[in-house]
């Protein structure tokens, strides 16, 4: 499950991971917490984000309606994420950093800890405007990256910022790619090109449990109702749910 305060930051943070996992048959749910009307028209920013989890092959997509720009640490945002959290029952949680500088990622950072106080796994994840990110884990996405540049090309509304840009993605991947020594551009230009790790993203951890095979370990954790959300939050959450060929989908407003 990817966690993001706007459309595009799920998919400019842990985008090729989200490419990758669905490619190998995992269940991907994304949650969004505000429809990023303070960058644009909301609308046409929610249509760009459902595009994109189609195009992930997300299993589903839920759009909440908190407001642009004045997210903070309380418990309408922390229930809400727990809610979804539990809903989507994920091994794992990739939110953003908590010591991000733009404060609704943050606040959401800060939530999801709380909110995934029962999650064994979590993970922030860092966008190119990132600051004071510190990675511990490197996950090759070499053989997606062009298509994450293509995913990210879907949100037309943002084409105007830098770091959307193609060489603001590619080359905080290639960075990365560097820094965790999986790539060598000058002694092994050709070894790369052979084993594909030419682009990686990075992850720092929150919290990670593994088993005694040293893989992720997951605790089935409490079922939430839709009554347990605060009553105080947005009473219109957006789901948009993927069928298995991808061609068709169902939208509905919850309350």
């Amino acid at each position: 499950m990817a966690i993001g305060a706007h459309p595009d930051d799920i998919e400019l943070g842990c985008g090729g991971v989200m490419l990758k996992a669905a490619k190998h048959g995992h269940n991907i749910f994304m949650y969004t917490i505000t429809r990023g009307s303070a960058s644009g028209d909301p609308v046409q920013r929610t249509h760009e984000l459902m595009e994109s989890a189609k195009h992930i092959g997300a299993k589903t997509l839920w759009i909440d309606n908190f407001e642009d720009t004045h997210l903070s640490v309380n418990s309408d945002l922390i229930n809400h994420i727990e809610f979804f959290i539990n809903k989507g029952q994920a091994d794992i949680v990739f939110t953003h950093s908590v010591s991000d500088i733009h404060h609704d990622h943050k606040a959401v950072a800060a939530s999801t800890v709380e909110a995934g106080r029962f999650v064994p796994n979590i993970m922030s994840y860092e966008m190119p405007v990132t600051k004071d990110f510190k990675p511990q884990i490197f996950y090759d996405i070499s053989d997606v990256v062009e298509e994450k540049v293509e995913l990210i090309k879907l949100f037309t509304s943002q084409r105007d910022k830098i770091f959307t840009r193609a060489n603001a993605i590619k080359g905080l991947a290639e960075y990365r790619a560097l820094q965790g020594r999986l790539y060598d551009p000058i002694n092994h230009m050709e070894e790369c090109r052979n084993e594909a790790f030419s682009h990686v993203e990075a992850f720092e951890v929150l919290k990670l449990c593994v088993d005694m095979e040293f893989k992720l370990w997951n605790v089935p954790t409490k079922r939430v109702t839709k009554s347990e959300i605060a009553r105080s939050g947005p009473d219109e959450i957006l789901e948009v749910s993927s069928v298995p060929n991808l061609q068709k989908r169902r939208a509905m407003i919850t309350k």
